[in-house]
């Protein structure tokens, strides 16, 4: 295990960001670190970079303590915690220059142009900074988190506030640096759909708590289904469903949705069922992604 997390937790004053929460990952891996808005996600990787304390619990990264060995740690992790702070009147290549001195380790301008290279950017590597689109300062952030080769890489929300062109972007990075530079890398989101397509293991949290851990492929059954109806009286589907074989397989919705768990050859029979009580079905959806599987663990909870 390349980074282990056991027993964290943050609090602020009375109110529990981070709640014994613990997790594990391998060297190699991306591993998805998923919760919606407020889920403690980002107040975890502070402590895991160092820059807050936590409550209680340890980190362990390389098999040393952060609190032991954070300079040692350090020198092997690049980070980007939401959005890159960068010099806006300053090039890409200058800003990248700037952040390679910084690391202390000797990197040559060859170097930095590589890295340039590795996110797309060598091309406008002496345009400034400040023309530069949001994705583009977004792969920038992540080549200043690479610069000095870390190990591991921390990647908080990285497709925050891009166009779908930008969010194929990083999607693209995050596998080429994992697939073709080996790179570990954690990364943050609640984006379930672009987790999906790169994680090979996730964990999802609420409110500070792990819900679940494992590999994706191991977690999402593609032979089960969450089926999302929309009838002309849902509460009265809601009580027939409670009342019948189907009742195992209904979940708890805070918006009056009818979501049923089944598998995806019993569909045909449930909508047979609902047409035989006359109930008018104005659509039926069938989801087996990620989505879906957060949004059942994580129906009825508010977040903060």
């Amino acid at each position: 295990m390349l980074l282990e997390i056991s027993h964290l937790t943050k609090s602020f004053g009375s109110f529990t960001a981070v709640d014994d929460l613990s997790f594990s990952v391998k060297e190699g891996e991306v591993y998805g670190f998923l919760g919606q808005n407020g889920a403690g996600k980002s107040t975890t990787i502070r402590m895991i970079l160092s820059l807050i304390r936590p409550t209680k619990g340890s980190i362990n990264i390389f098999g040393m303590s952060i609190e032991k060995e954070r300079e040692k740690i350090l020198q092997q992790v690049g980070a980007v915690v939401e959005k890159p702070d960068l010099y806006r009147y300053m090039t890409g290549y200058e800003n990248l220059n700037v952040f390679a001195r910084l690391s202390n380790k000797h990197i040559s301008k060859a170097e930095v142009m590589k890295c340039l290279e590795l996110v797309g950017l060598d091309k406008r590597a002496k345009d400034p900074v400040r023309v530069y689109s949001q994705g583009m300062k977004q792969r920038l952030g992540i080549a200043v988190a690479l610069v000095h080769n870390p190990s591991l890489i921390i990647l908080d929300e990285p497709t925050n506030g891009l166009d779908p062109q930008g969010i194929a972007d990083i999607r693209n990075l995050i596998l080429m640096l994992s697939k073709e530079q080996k790179k570990t890398m954690l990364v943050s989101s609640h984006l379930l759909s672009e987790i999906e397509q790169v994680a090979d293991s996730m964990v999802i949290i609420n409110k500070g708590k792990k819900l679940v851990e494992g590999k994706v492929n191991e977690l999402l059954n593609p032979d089960k289904v969450q089926l999302e109806i929309i009838t002309d009286n849902n509460p009265l589907v809601k009580d027939l469903l409670a009342n019948s074989g189907w009742a195992k397989g209904l979940r708890n919705s805070p918006d009056q949705k009818v979501l049923v768990d089944t598998t995806a050859d019993a569909v045909p029979l449930l909508a047979k069922y609902l047409v035989e009580h006359q109930i008018g079905i104005s659509s039926l959806r069938s989801m087996n992604s990620l989505e879906a599987y957060f949004l059942s663990l994580t129906s009825g909870n508010e977040v903060d």
